[in-house]
This record gives C-alpha cells, sequence and structure tokens, in this order.
C-alpha cells in the first residue's frame, strides 16, 4: 500500500509535463505554478460527512492537493488508496493564491451568513470577478459545496498570499 506521498508522487508524475525526460512530450501539458497541500475542515470526516461517505475506507482523512496553473487551479482529494478524485477546478487566468477557509466559531451573536454554501474557496486570481480592479486585487470566495461563487472582496493593493483562521 502506498504512502500519501508516494500516491502524491504517483499523481503529480501523470500530471506534470514529462519536461526532463529530454523527449518533446506527445501533447502540450499544462505549466504547473505552484502546488500546497491543505489540510482544511474539507478532508476533516469527522466534520463533513458528506466527505465521510465518499471516503469511507478508514479513519485517515484524504489528503487536498491544490494545484495552480498558468490559467486556473485545481483541488484534488488523494485518499489512502491513491485514487485522486478533483473536488474543484476553475480556470480564468493565473492564481496566486489559494486557500480553503476553515469554518468559523459561532457564537450566540453571530450568525454564519455562508453555512449552506461552505465550505469555501478563497481565490486570489490575475483578474476578480468584477474585472475592473488591478491584477491581483480581489479575493473571489467559491463554495465547494455548490461551485458557485458567493462573494467578492476588493483590495487596494496586490495580494501575495492568504492566510486565514476561524476568526
Amino acid at each position: 500500500e502506498q504512502s500519501y506521498m508516494e500516491s502524491v508522487v504517483t499523481f503529480l508524475q501523470d500530471v506534470v509535463p514529462q519536461a526532463y525526460s529530454g523527449t518533446p512530450p506527445a501533447e502540450e501539458k499544462e505549466k504547473i505554478m505552484w502546488v500546497r497541500f491543505e489540510n482544511a475542515d474539507l478532508n476533516d470526516t469527522s466534520r463533513n460527512m458528506e466527505f465521510h461517505e465518499i471516503h469511507s475506507t478508514g479513519n485517515e482523512p484524504p489528503l487536498l492537493l491544490m494545484i495552480g496553473y498558468s490559467d486556473g487551479m485545481q483541488i484534488w482529494s488523494i485518499p489512502i488508496s491513491g485514487e485522486a478524485q478533483e473536488l474543484f477546478s476553475v480556470r480564468h487566468g493565473p492564481v496566486r493564491a489559494a486557500r480553503i477557509l476553515p469554518a468559523p466559531q459561532i457564537s450566540a451573536q453571530k450568525c454564519d451568513n455562508f453555512s449552506e454554501k461552505r465550505p469555501l474557496l478563497g481565490v486570489c486570481k490575475s483578474i476578480g470577478s468584477s474585472g475592473t480592479s488591478p491584477p491581483y486585487c480581489c479575493v473571489d470566495l467559491y463554495s465547494l459545496r455548490t461551485g458557485e461563487m458567493v462573494k467578492s472582496i476588493q483590495f487596494k493593493t496586490p495580494i501575495y498570499d492568504l492566510h486565514c483562521n476561524k476568526r
């Protein structure tokens, strides 16, 4: 049985162009700009029962792999079996950064306006949904449950990375 890293290496070998083999590729493949492993509510099977039904092979939560391309990004779930499943894909230009937002700690005074849309994904693309902001100055929030964009947040300066917590 493959370890997580062996499963990921096998997966990346299938996805990444064979640029170092010395032979020209038979077909043009996408250029990977960045890769990130994500630990989030999404792959916590104790908090996300829908995800538990998809990957109910054991107690070990699947690894989430985020891949940024020159024209978009993908999120893959890689369970211990190594059979990758695509969870999300967006193709609207380069993505500088992306993060899965953790579910907030809700108190009696606060209401979660996005509870029906969670888990949420924050994506910093080259051009935001409004199309009027300078490059990389917008974060679009996507629902991983429905695939729709639920909010767009504009900034005055370029975004270089995204960080988030339960607050």
